[in-house]
């Protein structure tokens, strides 16, 4: 029985003793962790005020020059599959039904980094509660702003509002 305590005493010192080598090796990796975190956090954050500006002055050129002028806010991969003057006559129409733009508010955010074969850079998808002269309307924006972009563009525009269906 006096053996015993004694490989017990030893394997308790030899856990000890893995944990004190391994706690700063915990830790860097901790802090290593916390410092990425908190780097890459500020460019998803900054990627989200970046986008919030196209999108101010995106509402701001169809209040004070018209959906024409505001065809340069949208990227090429948007007119994919919608030819700009399909999407000016688009907004022409909703704007028929909802009045002029008021304001916006920006209500979901989420932030995406992506590299591969469609091209690098970072994506970001807003959700706006819009209001309109006559309607409000929940609009979606996704926007992306390839690695050698100077700016953000509308790669993708969503617009929901009771007034569609009833007028």
């Amino acid at each position: 029985m006096g053996h015993e305590p004694n490989q017990s005493a030893e394997f308790g010192l030899a856990v000890i003793a893995r944990m004190k080598t391994s706690t700063p090796r915990i830790f860097a990796v901790a802090l290593f962790v916390a410092t990425s975190l908190l780097v890459g956090g500020c460019g998803f954050t900054q990627g989200k005020k970046d986008a919030e500006a196209v999108l101010t002055r995106h509402f701001q050129t169809i209040a004070t020059n018209g959906f024409d002028t505001a065809m340069a806010d949208y990227g090429s991969q948007f007119f994919q599959k919608t030819t700009k003057d399909e999407w000016t006559k688009a907004l022409t129409t909703l704007n028929g039904k909802l009045g002029t733009y008021q304001s916006h508010t920006v209500t979901g955010w989420r932030v995406f980094k992506n590299a591969g074969t469609s091209g690098a850079g970072t994506t970001v998808s807003l959700q706006c509660q819009v209001t309109y002269s006559k309607h409000t309307a929940t609009e979606s924006f996704t926007f992306f702003k390839g690695v050698s972009d100077s700016d953000y563009r509308i790669v993708g525009h969503n617009i929901n509002s009771t007034a569609l269906l009833t007028e």
